[in-house]
């Protein structure tokens, strides 16, 4: 069986999103240096299915929102370790549920070019994620995009790779695959 339909059986598996307004959140970091690294992986696939569903994303000193029927974006304007309060205001503001919440990020563990979705759980080290549930819980959907790791473990060899380009083919292939997935879950 293929990977990608792996994949597909896995988001069946995953509670279907509840009727209502839907947050889809990408993580990164703000400013041109961080644009296209990995570590802002969460935040080019929000870019990417903005321009698929054809929402135009407004800018304000929050970060970059849009919708789409029932589904709000949003790549948040403060750096990721530090994302769930604002992830949290914009969730309050549109009474959205924490487990109506998808967070796109990067993934060290998983393969370049491959996504998986997941809901609950712990941050697995991810600081991001870590922000997030300290503002809310930890029952968010969670599509995370395949970086991949470094040889090495060391801390300063994972950050320069974190922090280095995003490799375009692989990229591309997750975020056909992530929207993919987010249409299996909203029915669309």
């Amino acid at each position: 069986m293929s990977y990608l339909l792996l994949k597909i059986r896995y988001a069946f598996s995953v509670q279907r999103v509840p009727n209502g307004t839907h947050l889809i959140v990408g993580l990164g970091n703000p400013g041109k240096i961080y644009e296209n690294t990995r570590h802002n992986a969460g935040q080019q696939f929000v870019k990417h299915i903005a321009k698929e569903f054809g929402i135009k994303l407004s800018y304000g000193s929050n970060g970059s929102i849009g919708s789409f029927q029932h589904i709000i974006v949003f790549n948040p304007l403060s750096f990721m370790n530090f994302s769930g309060h604002a992830i949290k205001k914009i969730a309050d503001k549109a009474n959205i549920q924490t487990s109506n919440i998808i967070i796109v990020h990067d993934d060290l563990d998983n393969l370049p070019g491959r996504c998986k979705i997941k809901q609950g759980g712990s941050a697995e080290g991810h600081n991001g994620l870590k922000s997030i549930i300290q503002y809310m819980d930890d029952k968010f959907i969670r599509l995370k995009i395949g970086i991949g790791r470094p040889n090495s473990k060391d801390p300063a060899i994972v950050s320069d790779y974190v922090m280095s380009k995003l490799d375009y083919e692989p990229s591309q292939q997750a975020f056909k695959q992530g929207i993919m997935l987010v249409r299996q879950l909203f029915k669309f």
